[in-house]
């Protein structure tokens, strides 16, 4: 009997490839791309729990050169010159655990904890510095923001089958607000492990299963409810600007215990708001990422998989790393 599929194999396939078992006496959550071919049902069965630990590694840098001055003709500038460099690498390790209300809908909660290492310097080089005038390195961790989620399977008996969810994220994690700062530079002395503001993000997938491959394509929107925060001693309202986000691709098996993926993501993260004006620096972000990932059932009730995900925009994360191992109870 081929194994089933998870939701979050299929719906996000781009980024992971899922694997749960089933016996075989009983229905379990889809787990294998063949087996979304032959069974309708890609949720948590009615009254089953299932688990699902991972472990990620994303690594961001970026570069900027920044003038401050004016420029006499266009080869001659008074001012200064500053190169700035960052990196910063953040591991999330998280536990999610799904269970089937009725065999079309399921719920999950995850919990994440984050740890973040950020090394940020800065060079005067018009100045004809040797060495980094600006030194900032933080590291540390922490609870990150717990989810919930509810999902529904609207259709079992066409093609293709049609998944709607929604997320809600908290505030668990230490805000950006939260976290103390340097008064003479504005850097931060701790690193923060959440948003700091509650998030809503309704969406839809579609998984349509063409042996011996499964095509599949989501969206969604995030909206950030919007907060009073602290910013030196005075109260600020902040509308965090809200996310559209699309992905499609396609999974295949290479036999019923291997299956292989590809996608491609794209966000949209809209302007953000403070006391109900856009600021000057704010800006749209372009966020595309390329992904692949493999799933590999390696014993009856047992499986692993592993994704990478590449940038291909400035803002996007420049690499992730994600390994998933699901279990059921």
């Amino acid at each position: 009997m081929l194994r089933k599929t998870t939701l979050c194999s299929l719906v996000t396939l781009c980024v992971s490839a899922n694997a749960i078992a089933e016996e075989e006496s009983e229905a379990r959550r889809a787990q294998t791309v063949n087996d979304v071919i032959v069974r309708s049902g890609v949720l948590t069965p009615k009254g089953q729990l299932t688990f699902d630990a991972s472990f990620s590694y994303t690594q961001n840098s970026s570069n900027k050169v920044s003038v401050v001055g004016y420029t006499i003709l266009p080869a001659l500038l008074v001012g200064r010159i500053e190169v700035s460099d960052s990196d910063r690498t953040t591991l999330t390790t998280s536990l999610s655990a799904r269970y089937g209300i009725r065999d079309d809908t399921e719920i999950e909660l995850r919990v994440p904890y984050v740890y973040r290492d950020d090394d940020i310097s800065s060079r005067p080089i018009q100045d004809g510095a040797e060495a980094e005038t600006d030194d900032n390195s933080i590291d540390g961790g922490g609870l990150g923001d717990i989810e919930f989620a509810i999902r529904h399977q609207f259709n079992f008996e066409t093609t293709p089958y049609w998944v709607g969810s929604l997320t809600v994220k908290s505030t668990t994690g230490d805000s950006p607000y939260e976290v103390d700062t340097d008064p003479n530079t504005g850097a931060f002395k701790d690193v923060p492990t959440g948003s700091g503001f509650w998030s809503v993000e309704p969406g839809i997938s579609m998984l349509y299963p063409t042996d011996p491959a499964v095509l599949f394509a989501n969206v969604s929107y995030i909206y950030n409810i919007e907060d009073d925060v602290n910013v030196d001693g005075t109260s600020v309202d902040i509308d965090l600007g809200d996310t559209i986000s699309l992905g499609a691709g396609i999974g295949f098996a290479l036999n019923p215990d291997l299956s292989l993926s590809f996608g491609l993501n794209h966000k949209t993260i809209l302007k953000s708001k403070v006391n109900g004006s856009t600021t000057e620096n704010s800006k749209v972000l372009q966020l595309d990422t390329i992904n692949f990932g493999a799933s590999y059932m390696y014993s009856p009730n047992n499986s692993f998989s592993v994704s990478a995900q590449a940038g291909l925009t400035e803002d996007s994360p420049d690499f992730q790393l994600t390994f998933r191992m699901p279990f059921s109870l």
